[in-house]
């Protein structure tokens, strides 16, 4: 399932760090199939008065974990703060999940993935959000 917590900031806020030819290609590869999602995601941010990054950071706490962000300037670092002390609506959760789910490609790597289960160091454990 994709997710969009796990696509790298630099794609949502047009921000770049140094990243090999092989990084920037696959970000591309995934920015330019996600069109629908970033229009969900602009509207969710132009009726809340946020960022993008913010939608996507806050989705991230939304489902449970703690976002780690970096901030290499003073507008990351606004859009990290701003991101905080509010909730995305169930609906609009469920937007975002259903055209990510919709993408039509999942992501791979590092990124928070959607589960229902956690190694615990003795094993798989199941768990529920709900």
């Amino acid at each position: 399932t994709a997710s969009l917590a796990s696509l790298d900031d630099s794609v949502l806020t047009s921000t770049t760090s140094k990243k090999t030819s092989l990084e920037t290609k696959d970000l591309m590869k995934y920015a330019s199939e996600m069109g629908p999602l970033l229009a969900v995601m602009e509207d969710i941010a132009k009726k809340r008065g946020k960022s993008i990054a913010q939608i996507a950071l806050n989705y991230v706490i939304c489902k449970g974990a703690i976002p780690i962000p970096g901030a290499g300037n003073v507008s990351q670092l606004r859009d990290n703060i701003g991101a905080m002390n509010w909730r995305l609506s169930k609906a609009e959760v469920k937007d975002l999940e259903r055209e990510s789910d919709d993408l039509g490609f999942g992501f791979e790597g590092a990124g928070f993935k959607r589960t229902s289960e956690k190694f615990v160091g003795y094993g798989v454990e199941k768990w529920s959000l709900d």
